[in-house]
């Protein structure tokens, strides 16, 4: 029996196989954990997700915000434990505490988003000077290879 709030799918098993390479290596840098994704499967399933390579943006969208315009809260929504939702009844949820317990019936659309209404991007802000200091003085001093210390730990330019 699974604990509430875990499920069990496919990307699972493709994820611990990346971590039966990951434990083999010592990568130290983007770049090399990219590369055990990559070199974990023969078949070429694991495909490493580059949030800096600009020939494969990686978007990061304000979800939150835009979804609490359109949905209310579902309170109390751990003490159920099956879900069900038809094409019939958009915004409807229906659910259960067991699988023998009666169904609770929740509308939880406030409002229908436009069609290709998308949220805001978000972007990430830089690291602090105080966390590219700490990162320097207290990380940086693990690393084995130099050029990938000074990567993603290299001095910060802004004086302490």
């Amino acid at each position: 029996m699974m604990l509430p709030g875990h499920t069990k799918f496919t990307p699972d098993w493709h994820f611990g196989v990346w971590k039966i390479k990951w434990r083999q290596s010592d990568a130290e840098c983007m770049e090399d954990i990219a590369y055990t994704v990559k070199a974990s499967s023969r078949s070429g399933h694991n495909i490493p997700q580059r949030v800096n390579d600009p020939s494969r943006p990686v978007v990061f969208l304000n979800w939150k915000t835009f979804l609490e315009n359109y949905f209310k809260l579902l309170k109390n929504i751990t003490k159920y434990y099956h879900f069900r939702c038809t094409a019939d009844e958009p915004g409807f949820l229906i659910c259960r505490e067991f699988c023998d317990s009666e169904e609770v019936r929740f509308n939880l659309l406030k409002a229908r988003p436009e069609a290709g209404c998308l949220p805001t991007v978000k972007f990430i802000p830089p690291l602090d000077h105080l966390r590219q200091w700490y990162l320097y003085e207290k990380i940086a001093p693990f690393f084995i290879n130099e050029v990938a210390r000074d990567i993603v730990c290299p001095k910060p330019s802004i004086p302490k």
